[in-house]
């Protein structure tokens, strides 16, 4: 959903300044409810792959991701992004994707210098070689709390930015031969435009044009499954969340667990672009399935989120007793209703009978 702008909390401020009447609870119930529409957090990271050969680029990839989500990739062959979802091309708009556009070329033609300082005396330099540089950043409601960068060569991290100082910190021996290269201005300047331009611009335009899903945190549902052949399932859901990144565990106590089979959907889209996991734990023989628990981790959970399982469920041969004392018991009532009501209307009917014929008179006899 679209968010104010921090004018509106200045203009309520000074409004109550002013002298108009409102109590000063009111205000604060007011900047309270204005801090909770504020508070959501968004990361947006570039990952640039590039493979030399022979000081030539053999390939060259680009991922963009905002909470997770692939947002954009590189067309090589026709040298342009591809935005992955149209709301965010129209919130960019055409100068900003062109914009970026020139910058993935220039980005796609260089970078032969850190390939020289790194394999210029290597025996083996005619063999493949693979940069890559990670740009990410962190807002809260477009407003910048931290960017950062990092450079891998073959795989092995050789240094990173620090976010307090600007400055690179070498992570590896080797990273020490790009020290004239980090001191450079036009090295400085693609990095600075990679983190402020193209990872904190993306997410701040978006903010300003459209709308980034609102963070929720996720529903769980855990439930228990027992087999006739006594085979034992746990099943943990957890649903609708988002940002995308989530952790579902399973747990018991006491420890250590002898874990059976485990299965996972991964994490997936549902139709309202929230995300769900399905988890499955199939438990050994002999397990009686008691202690278990399923622990979330999610950015919008304050802590972990504990949902015992379910305990075991009564056996069905019990239910079954229980069903046919139970029709038994209404099928003797019935019955006995009926022989009640039969006996009244019996006993009825034979007094009416004698009624009808009187009693029986003998006849008088008169003596002459």
């Amino acid at each position: 959903m679209l968010r104010r702008s921090n004018s509106h909390l200045y203009k309520m401020v000074n409004w109550w300044r002013r002298g108009d009447s409102v109590s000063s609870w009111i205000l604060i119930l007011m900047l309270f409810a204005f801090r909770e529409t504020q508070a959501v957090h968004h990361r947006n990271e570039l990952q640039f792959t590039k493979v030399f050969m022979n000081l030539s680029v053999s390939d060259f990839t680009v991922a963009g991701f905002i909470d997770d989500v692939q947002w954009l990739s590189y067309d090589k062959l026709n040298k342009q992004i591809i935005v992955k979802e149209v709301w965010i091309s129209d919130a960019l708009g055409t100068n900003f994707i062109e914009d970026m556009n020139r910058f993935m070329r220039r980005h796609e033609g260089g970078g032969y210098i850190v390939t020289y300082f790194l394999t210029g005396n290597d025996p083996n330099n005619k063999r493949n070689h693979t940069k890559q540089l990670f740009v990410g950043c962190e807002l809260d409601d477009g407003i910048q709390l931290k960017s950062k960068a990092r450079l891998g060569w073959d795989g092995e991290d050789m240094m990173e930015t620090d976010d307090h100082t600007k400055h690179w910190v070498f992570l590896n021996p080797r990273a020490q031969k790009l020290k004239p290269v980090t001191e450079s201005s036009f090295w400085t300047n693609e990095i600075e435009l990679s983190s402020k331009k193209y990872c904190v611009g993306v997410v701040q335009n978006i903010f300003r044009n459209s709308s980034i899903k609102e963070n929720l945190p996720p529903k769980v549902y855990v439930s228990r499954h027992d087999s006739p052949n006594g085979t034992i399932t746990f099943s943990c859901l957890a649903t609708g969340f988002y940002p995308r990144s989530i952790l579902l565990i399973w747990k018991k106590t006491p420890e250590p667990a002898k874990w059976g089979k485990e299965s996972s959907s991964g994490t997936l889209p549902n139709a309202d672009d929230t995300f769900y996991l399905h988890v499955t734990l199939e438990l050994l023989p002999g397990d009686s399935g008691e202690g278990y628990t399923c622990v979330v981790e999610h950015s919008e959970l304050q802590k972990p989120a504990i949902y015992p399982v379910p305990g075991k469920p009564p056996r069905k041969w019990l239910w079954a007793i229980a069903v046919s004392i139970l029709a038994v018991f209404i099928l003797g009532l019935s019955c006995a209703k009926v022989f009640i009501t039969w006996n009244k209307k019996n006993k009825t009917g034979t007094t009416s009978q004698s009624q009808l014929k009187g009693p029986i008179s003998s006849p008088t006899i008169h003596l002459q």
